[in-house]
């Protein structure tokens, strides 16, 4: 009867310390996965940097019914050059040997050429893109092809639209994310 007892004991001490482990080995799965995302909520600007040249503007809507999802977006317009939004993210804690890029993009004027990049701002380093034609009627999303990111610290995600038809053309965006493992 006292073996049958140990017995227990030590099982349920194995079980513990078997739960406990798998616990520890999921938390640490956890953390190496990262990711940051926006969408253009509360004071966009205080976040995102606009950029221009030309005959181009970028800004967003607010609370207009117009975003993919939440109250607000960003927007680019171009007729005779570009127009840019960028967020910049600090990775230099994240695990980034595999990152990709993405955002929500909607050419309002029919379809539209619109490039997401990846700068790394230590000596300006374009360090990932992806420029596909996207039809007109909704949002869509681009994605980065997979992006080493080792020995980078900070990333900026830009959105950029450039256009020299002097047609007018808007690319609302929305839902930016940097992910990593």
């Amino acid at each position: 009867m006292r073996s049958t007892r140990w017995s227990t004991v030590i099982t349920a001490g194995l079980a513990v310390a078997m739960l406990g482990a798998g616990a520890t080995a999921g938390q640490a799965a956890a953390k190496a996965y990262a990711s940051a995302s926006d969408g253009f909520e509360g004071d966009p600007w205080s976040k995102w940097d606009r950029l221009t040249s030309g005959e181009a503007a970028a800004d967003g809507n607010y609370g207009q019914g117009l975003a993919r999802n939440g109250a607000n977006n960003g927007w680019l317009w171009a007729a005779h050059g570009w127009a840019a939004e960028r967020y910049g993210i600090a990775i230099d804690s994240w695990l980034r040997s595999s990152c990709r890029a993405s955002i929500w993009a909607y050419p309002v004027d029919g379809g539209a050429q619109v490039e997401l990049q990846v700068w790394d701002p230590n000596g300006w380093r374009l360090v990932g893109t992806t420029a596909p034609w996207l039809n007109g009627g909704g949002y869509q999303r681009i994605v980065t092809p997979g992006i080493n990111l080792n020995g980078v610290n900070k990333v900026y995600v830009q959105a950029i639209f450039g256009n020299n038809t002097g047609a007018g053309k808007f690319i609302r965006l929305d839902d930016m994310a940097l992910e990593c493992s």
